[in-house]
């Protein structure tokens, strides 16, 4: 999985700089919901509008992200996303009611939906198959490590000053993110002119059309992804809230459990990115795998009554296995309509579903939670990802023409 080119290099560590950033301004206020629902005197399912409005924003932006992608200048699309999120980040500072926080975290996901799409098309036109593996895995590593260093930092924050300075840290993370971005961008990838393998990257001239019948398993594995996107965010938002309800943990201890999850999805990129290059090569069938081993795993943590740290790893795993299940099914499934000039459109339109999905959990699993307990929410984890494993295992023999 080693990149060739060290401008090949060059540029996935960019983006994975500009995907740490997007991280850090846009799980934000998730990390520190549970602090800002006491702060607030609020309940989870009153502020959990805030991040279902980021959620709904972000995935309905994908599509026109993903559309807007393969037309116009990737580079300029990613600019001002950065830009756009960090504006949105200051202006937080200000918001003192939902209805605000609301309108402006809608406007922030709309701006982070400008950068995944175009990223991918710069990526997977420039990168052979394996460079372009590389450096996908890199650039999840900005969010995994943007994830642990909130839940970090946070905590620690938190007892020195307000949850609304430690956002206005955040834009300025963002603020320096987009002049490096501007400076260094256009000069890296206009020099990236081959992939890996010595092969042009794909004009969009020469792209060939899309056979009808591969819109049967892309719309089984937007399904899919939408699983991927009800437990990936379901667990990782209302963990601190699950850990702190169940075990009596401190509101700062309970946001500290959830850099387990990131932990683990590190460790899941590398893993399941070598799966699929080296033992299963279908990258649905690798991803129903991994749904299966979410599945037993949630089961576990249903029946299992080991304490806070069983619990932390256990949903540690399931989180891992998603963002295992992501980079399958939005990551590596784009990579395959770089020949019909459509990469961009079908990265934004698959990334939609799992933003519909953390929709869905964000708001739903805090209202199970608090009307049913966490035994019953924990119990549609199983569910979820049992169905999640189904699909993806029904959707590998369709697939398998294309994948190649």
């Amino acid at each position: 999985m080693a990149i060739v080119d060290k401008r090949c290099k060059s540029a996935a560590w960019l983006c994975t700089l500009v995907y740490f950033a997007s991280y850090v301004m846009r799980i934000n206020f998730a990390v520190m919901i549970v602090k800002i629902c006491s702060e607030m005197a609020m309940d989870k399912s009153e502020l959990s509008v805030v991040l279902v409005g980021l959620t709904v924003s972000y995935g309905a932006g994908q599509i026109i992200s993903g559309l807007l992608g393969d037309k116009v200048k990737p580079i300029d699309l990613l600019f001002y996303g950065v830009c756009v999120a960090t504006l949105c980040n200051i202006a937080m500072f200000f918001c003192h009611s939902v209805a605000a926080m609301t309108v402006v975290w809608c406007v922030n996901g709309l701006a982070h939906a400008m950068l995944w799409p175009p990223m991918v098309r710069l990526l997977a036109s420039n990168f052979s198959d394996s460079d372009y593996l590389y450096s996908v895995v890199r650039v999840s590593w900005g969010s995994a490590v943007a994830t642990i260093l909130l839940y970090l930092v946070c905590p620690m924050l938190l007892y020195v000053m307000s949850w609304r300075y430690i956002i206005l840290l955040c834009a300025s993370v963002g603020a320096v993110t987009a002049v490096i971005w501007r400076l260094n961008a256009s000069k890296i990838f206009d020099r990236v002119a081959v992939g890996g393998n010595g092969k042009k990257s794909e004009e969009k001239g020469s792209a060939i059309k899309m056979p009808a019948a591969i819109y049967i398993p892309l719309v089984l594995i937007m399904l899919g992804i939408l699983a991927q996107g009800v437990l990936r965010d379901g667990v990782t938002n209302w963990m601190p809230s699950y850990m702190m309800e169940t075990f009596g943990m401190t509101e700062e201890n309970s946001i500290l459990t959830a850099v387990i999850p990131a932990v683990f999805s590190i460790i899941a990129f590398e893993l399941f990115g070598k799966v699929q290059q080296k033992l299963i090569k279908n990258e649905v069938l690798c991803a129903g795998s991994i749904f299966a081993l979410a599945a037993i795993s949630a089961f576990a943590l249903y029946f299992l009554t080991g304490g806070a740290v069983v619990s932390t790893v256990l949903m540690g795993i399931i989180v891992g296995c998603m963002h295992g299940v992501n980079l399958m099914l939005i990551t590596v499934v784009p990579k395959r309509f770089v020949k019909y000039g459509r990469v961009s459109t079908v990265s934004g339109f698959l990334n939609a579903w799992t933003y519909i999905g953390s929709a869905i959990s964000t708001y739903g699993f805090a209202v199970l939670a608090e009307n049913n307990g966490w035994k019953f929410t924990i119990g549609m984890w199983v569910v979820v990802a049992a169905v999640g494993a189904c699909i993806c295992f029904a959707t590998a023999f369709p697939w398998k023409k294309y994948y190649r």
